[in-house]
């Protein structure tokens, strides 16, 4: 039964309910005192790390919502600013005082009196944070911001008039859609003009930011960002070289799957080349219509989930109440799709851009793992273990997209429907994969060799897209490919944020097999996990979901042929 409730703040422990986290001074007092308070025996070294974790939910939550503001406003400079300010005058002069705290619990005598089975991964993770941390990258990290920032300004801005009415680039993607392949010929060419249109300026900003990064990683100690990006994402579980391995993995064993696709959809669509413009548009020549406004699909969304546990679908049900989700696309608003964890309400914010498109479902179901993940973890008192690595948070969400697929009924009432809705599903999750290859090994390029030239990026990331190309004739699109990556806004905004993605949907995989298997099971290890946090290591919390952490070739295979045999049997 669904709830009329909505999601309240928690009580707060240490701190009074009026205190604020947007002034410098108020919050600044609450650091000194947390710094100067004296640790005389265990508990007062755990109830301090549990102060301290509050006061950082206070200020997380307030991030958070300056954050939710801006991007459902990219057009009104009043909230970037706001969110810039905030970055700049709380987030960035707290961390002198969090690497602080962090060195006070490491240098504690009564560190090694705590639980080894509750602290050993915290103690672990500050002191990551210790070692990679310095006084000189604070301003550096607050310019950062304020660039990356400016790459949503730019895309949320931009628009196309295709047959006299004016669509953002989301809203033109349901012409890629189109039965009639001159339809969707001019709209990708249109897209690909409209972004090619800001290409000096996105590289000029790339370039800018990539300058800043590359000094914060040597600043720290490192040869380059992408080894200082992975100390600093606290990748404890797997090397650099284990990435290139999945790389290879994919390139060998997914490609000449995937290939096999591109063929049966050239046959179906009866071309001779499969152009990119060919890629998203439905074989059969049906687009899918999964709902018709905001209202019917959040309700739906809503009916899938509690039918996979009743708890997760009141609890999305307990987000629209309060007004936590922002679904649809329109002008003005930043691109992309995320959930914003809201440490103080253990609840989360929905963004993202729906169309009306069975993409849009998938994304919403996405999120909504992401959302319930931010609710198994409403209650945990250590900070740490609240912010949970991409490798994890990922594994939640895009498992919760194929938990959720034996329910799409809900939206498609047709049977074929049923079973087109079904197949795109299981085809994309493989079908990532190549993209997601592309993203890391381009970034890794890039920030192992910073000297190169505009010209030469542009050639690596051309050779990256023939690698693993998928079977789609770029012929005569040279520059197109070549500017492709502009569009993927975690280049910009959250440098290697993306291998996580690839490495959480073979275990997505795993955990939907596990449940093909096992059902209610299943079901439970995806519960015990959320509950976890990051209280462990990546690996120990996969391995509590039931599945193995590995991107090697033989488990990559193992997952191949599941797929195959998902597809036949659908």
């Amino acid at each position: 039964m669904l709830t009329d409730k909505g999601i309240e703040k928690k009580k707060r422990i240490y701190f009074d309910e009026n205190f604020k986290a947007d002034e410098w001074e108020e919050v600044e007092k609450e650091f000194k005192e947390i710094e100067g308070a004296q640790i005389n025996s265990k508990d007062d070294l755990e109830n301090l790390i549990e102060k301290y974790s509050e006061l950082s939910y206070i200020i997380e939550e307030t991030y958070a919502w300056k954050y939710i503001k801006m991007t459902c406003n990219a057009d009104k400079p009043q909230y970037s600013k706001a969110f810039n300010q905030f970055y700049a005058d709380i987030v960035s002069k707290s961390q002198p005082y969090d690497f602080r705290f962090k060195k006070k619990i490491y240098e504690s005598p009564y560190k090694d009196e705590m639980s080894s089975d509750k602290y050993a991964h915290f103690i672990r993770i500050i002191s990551k944070d210790i070692e990679i941390f310095r006084e000189e990258n604070i301003p550096l990290m607050v310019k950062e911001n304020e660039l990356s920032n400016k790459y949503g300004e730019i895309m949320s801005g931009l628009t196309v008039d295709f047959d006299g009415e004016e669509n953002t680039l989301l809203q033109m993607k349901k012409y890629l859609k189109y039965p009639n392949r001159e339809v969707r010929e001019r709209a990708w060419r249109l897209i690909s003009e409209k972004v090619f249109s800001k290409k000096e300026e996105l590289e000029k900003l790339f370039d800018d930011l990539k300058e800043i990064r590359v000094k914060i990683a040597k600043n720290a100690g490192f040869d380059n960002y992408r080894d200082y990006m992975h100390r600093a994402k606290g990748r404890f579980d797997y090397t650099p070289e284990d990435i290139f391995k999945f790389h290879d993995s994919v390139e060998k064993v997914v490609i000449p799957f995937l290939k096999e696709l591109s063929n049966e959809r050239k046959e179906k669509l009866k071309v001779e080349k499969l152009r990119p413009w060919d890629t998203e548009v439905d074989v059969d020549g049906k687009v899918l219509k999964p709902f018709d406004d905001a209202e019917e699909f959040i309700d739906k969304s809503i009916r899938i989930l509690y039918k996979v546990k009743p708890e997760f679908g009141q609890k999305l049900q307990m987000m629209k109440n309060s007004k936590f989700l922002d679904l649809e696309n329109r002008k003005g608003k930043a691109p992309g799709g995320y959930n914003f964890p809201l440490a103080e309400h253990g609840a989360a914010f929905i963004f993202m851009n729906a169309v009306g498109l069975n993409s849009d479902v998938r994304t919403l179901l996405h999120e909504s793992g992401h959302a319930m993940h931010s609710f198994a973890k409403a209650d945990e008192k250590i900070s740490q273990y609240k912010d949970v690595p991409s490798e994890v948070a990922e594994l939640a969400s895009m498992s919760m997209e194929l938990l959720t697929l034996e329910y799409l009924d809900e939206y498609y009432e047709d049977e074929e429907d049923l079973r087109k809705a079904k197949r795109e599903q299981i085809e994309g999750t493989i079908q990532f994969l190549p993209w997601a290859m592309i993203v890391d090994a381009f970034q890794q390029w890039i920030y192992t060799n910073p000297d190169h030239t505009v010209e030469e990026r542009t050639e690596y990331f051309k050779s990256l897209m023939d690698r693993f190309n998928q079977g789609v004739d770029w012929s005569e699109f040279d520059i197109e490919k070549g500017a492709r990556w502009l569009r993927q806004l975690h280049i910009f905004e959250v440098p290697f944020y993306y291998i996580e993605y690839a490495i959480s949907q073979l275990g997505a995989i795993a955990i939907y097999k596990n449940y093909k298997e096992n059902g209610p099971k299943a079901i439970e290890q995806y519960e015990n996990f959320l509950k976890l946090g990051y209280s462990q290591s990546v690996s120990s919390i996969y391995e509590t979901a039931g599945i193995k952490f590995d991107f090697s070739k033989d488990y990559i295979k193992e997952i191949v042929e599941f797929i195959k045999k998902e597809l036949k049997e659908i």
